[in-house]
């Protein structure tokens, strides 16, 4: 599971991989930027046959 959310309490957002930080970004397009590369790759090697 991907999540983006606000970091702490700071102006920052964070990119959650199945529950562990993977990045802390500035801006929130940024993470879900992040977000979705990550959803694509793993996408690609289900596709592939790939665990």
């Amino acid at each position: 599971m991907i999540e983006v959310k606000k970091y702490r309490e700071t102006r920052f957002w964070a990119v959650y991989v199945d529950g562990e930080l993977l990045a802390v970004v500035v801006y929130r397009k940024g993470a879900r930027a992040i977000a979705q590369l990550i959803q694509s790759t793993r996408a690609g090697k289900e596709a592939e046959g790939v665990a």
